[in-house]
């Protein structure tokens, strides 16, 4: 178990003697950003998606990395991964907010199945001066395909909030020229009866 999911189970004790899931491996690529123009962008379809108008190692940007957890089907929070914001001084861009979109695979080793979904982030880019000048990132939401059937019940999956220095919260500061980084907590719970064959 690494750092950051022994800080979920201590922030989130749950009683593993009910609704073990078992082995959960994610994993995701940023596969979409809600502009026509994608021209300033970099690393669609990766792990991590860059912009601005700017050598390409000095652009900002986002990045996922998955991990391997156990997750349980009763509400518990689990965590999805970690999330990482580039946060570097760039000339502002005509869209100073925009839509990424995340799509995360979830992948229950002991069930043998896998499900995709879509996580939405808003982006707002700040013009780096003023009385807050530091970029705030919002807890972003489940986008596609919440849904998701194991042993032919209904759970829903939702995006509940970042593990930002040993605290949960659902938003944090994102400091200008550096590298911020969150886990993201998740969740399945039960939502419906079962699903027909």
């Amino acid at each position: 178990m690494n750092a950051a999911a022994a800080e979920v189970d201590r922030l989130c004790p749950r009683d593993r003697s009910t609704s073990l899931m078992g082995t959960v491996v994610t994993s995701g690529i940023w596969s979409r950003v809600g502009l026509d123009d994608v021209s300033l962008f970099a690393g669609i379809g990766t792990e991590h998606i860059r912009w601005g108008d700017v050598p390409d190692d000095k652009r900002s940007g986002y990045i996922f990395e998955g991990t391997v957890v156990e997750a349980q089907l009763d509400g518990s929070d689990f965590l999805l991964g970690t999330f990482t914001h580039q946060n570097r001084v760039i000339p502002m861009p005509t869209s100073e907010q925009f839509w990424v979109y995340l799509t995360v695979n979830v992948a229950f080793e002991d069930e043998g199945i896998e499900h995709d979904f879509t996580v939405r982030f808003r982006h707002d880019e700040t013009p780096n001066e003023g009385p807050h000048p530091n970029d705030v990132v919002k807890l972003p939401k489940v986008h596609e395909n919440e849904i998701v059937y194991v042993d032919n019940v209904e759970y829903k999956v939702s995006i509940t909030g970042f593990l930002r220095n040993k605290r949960k919260v659902t938003q944090f500061d994102s400091p200008e020229g550096g590298s911020n980084s969150a886990g993201i907590f998740a969740r399945f719970e039960r939502s419906g009866s079962p699903s027909i064959s």
